[in-house]
């Protein structure tokens, strides 16, 4: 492992594993309303579909570098960042804000994690795409609404963020739903910047897989 990916990636799961325990305060639920399904489409030869065409999702064949332009990532987080590494099998534990996201985290049947931001430094945030099975999407949103998250759309897609102050300075976990996947932007940054880098990462995977719903 390089000393660069050390560098970053101590800075990130040193202050989420220290949320993992986190309780969630009394809220009323900010859950956004899920958008319409994708409309019918219909082909040349045959009469009108009754849904849009299921694509085979698969994650595992995923770049981290299709999930993210790089131009978005500097603009958001500074000329320097770049992408350091992809998390491997046993690097996902402890990244996520609270428990019900970490078991959730462990209930999806794909993902892939991304660790973007500057080298030799604590700036840097992760991206993780992971295919989540409607029930523990079902608790895992649950739980967001009666928490320290605020419910939000990242264009149609429902979203949630928190945003608070560490000790190595402003750090904002975001989390939004493109049915049947769950994206996560988690890291050093405010909450502006790292919903732009959520948008983007919706947009492609969106672009990717058009019969995703929210």
């Amino acid at each position: 492992m390089a000393a660069s990916r050390i560098s970053v990636w101590a800075g990130v799961a040193a202050l989420s594993v220290a949320l993992v325990g986190c309780t969630p305060a009394s809220q009323p639920d900010p859950t956004p309303s899920a958008s319409a399904e994708p409309s019918p489409d219909a082909t040349s030869d045959g009469p009108p579909m009754t849904e849009a065409p299921a694509e085979e999702i698969d994650l595992d064949a995923l770049a981290c570098t299709d999930l993210l332009d790089l131009a978005v990532a500097q603009a958001q987080f500074g000329a320097d960042a770049q992408f350091i590494a992809e998390l491997g099998p046993t690097e996902f534990a402890g990244i996520m804000a609270g428990p019900v996201a970490e078991t959730a985290l462990t209930e999806a049947t794909q993902k892939i994690g991304c660790i973007w931001g500057i080298p030799q430094s604590d700036g840097a945030f992760t991206v993780v795409v992971a295919a989540l099975p409607q029930a523990s999407r079902d608790t895992l949103t649950t739980a967001l609404g009666t928490s320290v998250f605020t419910g939000t759309l990242i264009g149609t897609a429902p979203a949630y963020t928190w945003e608070r102050d560490d000790a190595l300075g402003m750090f904002t976990t975001v989390y939004a739903f493109a049915s049947p996947l769950w994206v996560t932007v988690n890291g050093a940054g405010t909450t502006s910047s790292q919903t732009e880098i959520t948008g983007d990462v919706l947009s492609h995977l969106r672009t990717l897989y058009p019969s995703l719903g929210d």
